[in-house]
């Protein structure tokens, strides 16, 4: 839950921020504020759910745990889930290869493990179509709505 607290108020400062760019939309059409609000704004709007998931179900499970207490001694201990790590591992490595290894294949390599890592270890082919339509749609968006030349592989 601390890890969920401390994004939601890094997400609130990043928008704060990407509003004090001006305004996203402007007779032209839309201006580079426009992203970073997007960004900041369904960040702030996944975190909150994510938030209110996890606690709906700490209460649950606390219910549940109420109700099937008995005398046999010390529940066990709950396994704990690290995906959030493996998040900032994913970032760290997309970071780092970003540039020598190019928009493409860093991207997609990125979006495809995290894919894997908020989903079962199935259907891999179907997995790495998504990822390639992502950050196909990712790359025209940054090409043709802003104009942003993208890294690639060979320069």
């Amino acid at each position: 839950m601390v890890f969920l607290y401390v994004t939601l108020a890094v997400s609130v400062g990043y928008l704060v921020t990407a509003l004090s760019l001006g305004a996203p939309v402007a007779e032209n059409g839309l201006t580079p504020a426009f992203f970073p609000i997007l960004v900041g704004g369904a960040a702030i709007v996944f975190c909150s759910i994510l938030i209110l998931q996890a606690l709906r179900a700490s209460s649950e499970a606390k219910a549940a745990k109420s109700e099937t207490k008995s005398d046999t001694g010390p529940a066990t201990p709950e396994i704990r889930n690290y995906t959030h790590l493996w998040v900032v591992v994913a970032i760290f490595f997309y970071i780092l290869g970003f540039k020598p290894l190019g928009y493409f294949l860093s991207s997609g390599l990125f979006v495809f493990a995290l894919i894997l890592l908020f989903s079962k270890f199935d259907k891999l082919l179907l997995k790495a179509l998504i990822s390639a339509a992502v950050v196909g749609t990712a790359y025209l968006m940054f090409q043709q709505l802003f104009g942003v030349r993208l890294p690639t592989l060979w320069g």
